[in-house]
């Protein structure tokens, strides 16, 4: 493992810890990290590099393969007799997202007057971000509006570029709202994913889910040693139906209304109802079964193994494994998408834990009262 970090001075590389933590997650605007060392305040090295307050840029590596881009946020220090370990922390480059609301213009006005803001070159005047309601803007637009006070690039795959040209008759957000939760609402509604790459870029895309396993778990054929599978299903947060209803515009009009089954739930009546406050009708459908996708996310799988790499290469979340283990109710074989992956490590092993759900939490696929979606088919008698 290698730490690079900006400290607005020069680039200081550190490859040795005693131990370090990283959680990369797909479906998030950002993951993070921490890592203890040894710090001794009469190294200037050390002294600089963990300036409280600053906010370094830091780039983390393993075997030369760039993990995460962000920004060191926190350090703990300890005066013991014994010294101890300072721990220092912090989150990918767009990680501000989760934490900031839309600045207003006097917010913006004020950060280039003080030093800690300097907006991009076609960024030149007020009004920057306010007004928070839009008309007639496309998704790509409205990410551009509210992410360039952050000098955050933004990057498209082709599976949803025409997606992100298509207008929004109107749309806001609340003062108080965080631009991720702003921006994720929105791209629910499209069926687009708002996640992150290694260099902290946002990234608006789709899963790669129909790709082949990366990894193949058969238990009863023997496996791989010193892994450790964990299935929990949690019904309490599953719903019989799903109904998304449009609010109407002021004149009335654009009333929309949609309700999907979930298969999950096949005995029991556990309705629920979701208000749509902007899009289309067209979007309403799409919103229905972007929830029920969301609420599969309720069967989790955990995959811990003893290992960060398959084939010389970084397991990363955004692929897919396929487990046959009955000890945790998977009788047949399953592929797995790979939502996030926790690794830990220090000078004795390296281990990552697979945190996974069912690939149609995420690729789109409609399964609006198909009973052959539900993954335990077949297994019972009932």
């Amino acid at each position: 493992m290698e730490l690079v970090i900006n400290d607005r001075i020069r680039q200081r590389k550190i490859e040795f810890f005693n131990s370090f933590n990283i959680s990369l997650r797909y479906n998030s605007i950002s993951s993070t990290f921490s890592f203890d060392f040894y710090y001794d305040p009469d190294v200037i090295e050390q002294k600089e590099m963990a300036c409280v307050g600053h906010d370094h840029i830091c780039q983390l590596f393993h075997e030369g393969e760039l993990i995460l881009t962000g920004y060191i946020l926190s350090e703990a220090f300890s005066d013991t007799p014994t010294r101890k370990l300072v721990p220092i922390g912090g989150y990918s480059l767009p990680g501000f997202l989760e934490d900031c609301q839309v600045p207003t213009n006097e917010a913006i006005d004020k950060a280039i007057a003080f030093g800690n803001l300097k907006l991009p070159k076609n960024i030149t005047k007020t009004p920057y971000c306010y007004p928070i309601q839009d008309e007639g803007l496309t998704l790509k637009q409205i990410a551009e509006k509210y992410l360039a006070p952050f000098n955050l690039k933004i990057v498209i795959d082709s599976s949803v570029a025409e997606l992100m040209e298509q207008q929004f008759e109107e749309t806001s957000t609340k003062p108080n709202d965080t631009i991720k939760q702003y921006l994720t609402d929105l791209c629910t509604q499209k069926n687009i994913i708002v996640s992150h790459n290694e260099y902290g870029n946002v990234v608006f895309g789709k899963a790669k889910t129909k790709q082949k396993p990366i990894m193949e778990f058969n238990v009863p054929k023997g496996g791989l040693p010193g892994i450790k599978m964990d299935l929990n299903f949690n019904g309490q947060e599953m719903h019989s139906q799903i109904t998304v209803m449009k609010q109407a515009d002021i004149d009335s009009s654009n009333v929309g209304e949609f309700t999907v089954t979930n298969p999950f739930v096949p005995f029991v009546f556990r309705p629920r109802t979701i208000i749509q406050s902007s899009g289309s009708n067209i979007d309403t459908e799409l919103a229905a079964n972007n929830a029920l996708a969301a609420e599969l996310r309720a069967l989790k799988v955990t995959i811990a193994i003893d290992r960060w790499d398959v084939n010389g290469k970084l397991i990363r979340p955004n692929n897919v494994v396929s487990v046959i283990n009955p000890d945790i109710y998977l009788f047949k074989k399953t592929n797995l998408f790979i939502e996030a992956i926790d690794y830990k490590g220090d000078q004795k092993e390296m281990t990552a834990v697979l945190h996974c759900v069912l690939p149609i939490v995420y690729d789109g696929t409609k399964v609006d009262g198909d009973k052959s979606a539900y993954t335990f088919q077949g297994i019972n008698l009932h």
